[in-house]
């Protein structure tokens, strides 16, 4: 309720600054910038025939984003998905000081990993990779990749970070313990079309306040080449759980055969959530295709092989996909 609280005060005062302002001259006036609101979206509709258990269709996701400024400096972003809940998913401002600095604050994804950091809606295969939900940061607690806190961000020539302090206990919840979590990510562009990441974060979770607070540290490394109609992206992650140490990969080729409207899509996902048990990993191979018809409106199909070491089985699944998006 005391976080709600604090929303909401800082809504009421936005919108206390823009009625302020309403009657200035918009042109002395840093208010009131020439970019005005932009409203957009995309809902994602999914049918899903798996080896075993219940085909079905569902309505996966359903998000509209709010982006503006209240100054020629400052902008914010509101996310929210009908499909989740809680539905809010971004509530961020962002203060620009210039190219190479700005502030970050509020709700907002975890700088770590390329991509959790790519949206829903610009994914080259209906689901991440495994990897990427079961070990990055504020994915593993089923944060959607996202987190309260604040952050710092900015691009040299070249060179690209983030640096942040958040909770640790995920979207929409207050924090369970004094520990405050840190994450960090520095991207390389050594040529136009090469991309190199490295992350890193470190903090302490509980679920509850007066639980014991585990350790929780992530490593991970990510790569990109992208030229003309092929494009090639891996990461690697590696993540320790207080005791238990895990790792993950996954490498992913796509090809376009009509530029801006058919993809083809392979990728191969590897991880091992316990490195102390031997044949503990799990492997998903996907093939896919993309039909686009814009931008953001899509079908896409998806093949996936699972394969299960432990207990020595595999099964497929057939997933298609329907993005409307504006």
């Amino acid at each position: 309720m005391r976080e709600d609280k604090i929303w909401l005060w800082i809504l009421f005062l936005l919108i206390l600054v823009r009625a302020s302002v309403a009657g200035e001259n918009r042109e002395e006036s840093p208010f009131f910038p020439d970019q005005s609101l932009k409203w957009s979206g995309y809902f994602q509709v999914r049918y899903a025939q798996p080896e075993e258990g219940v085909n079905e269709f569902r309505i996966r996701r359903a998000r509209l984003s709010l982006r503006g400024e209240i100054h020629k400096n400052i902008r914010y972003k509101l996310q929210v998905d009908a499909v989740k809940s809680p539905v809010l998913l971004d509530a961020e401002v962002e203060i620009h000081f210039n190219p190479q600095l700005r502030l970050r604050f509020g709700q907002f994804k975890v700088p770590f990993s390329l991509e959790n950091l790519t949206s829903s809606s610009a994914l080259d295969t209906i689901n991440r990779s495994q990897t990427v939900e079961n070990l990055c940061p504020g994915r593993d607690i089923r944060a959607a990749g996202r987190d309260i806190g604040v952050s710092l961000n900015g691009r040299f020539s070249g060179i690209e970070y983030s640096i942040g302090i958040f909770n640790g206990s995920g979207i929409n919840k207050a924090d369970t313990n004094d520990r405050k979590d840190i994450a960090a990510r520095l991207v390389f562009y050594p040529v136009s079309s090469l991309v190199l990441g490295l992350s890193h974060y470190r903090g302490g979770y509980s679920s509850e306040q007066d639980d014991p607070i585990l350790d929780k540290n992530r490593t991970g490394l990510e790569i990109a080449f992208v030229q003309e109609r092929l494009s090639v992206k891996g990461e690697y992650i590696f993540a320790r759980d207080d005791e238990t140490k895990k790792y993950g990969w996954y490498v992913q080729g796509v090809y376009e055969f009509i530029p801006e409207n058919i993809q083809a899509v392979i990728k191969y996902d590897c991880l091992d959530t316990n490195m102390h048990i031997r044949g503990n990993r799990s492997e998903i191979m996907t093939f896919g295709l993309n039909w686009f018809f814009s931008k953001k409106t899509l079908l896409q199909v998806n093949y996936e092989y699972h394969k299960e070491e432990a207990n020595e089985s595999s099964r497929n699944a057939v997933l298609i996909q329907f993005q409307a998006g504006f």
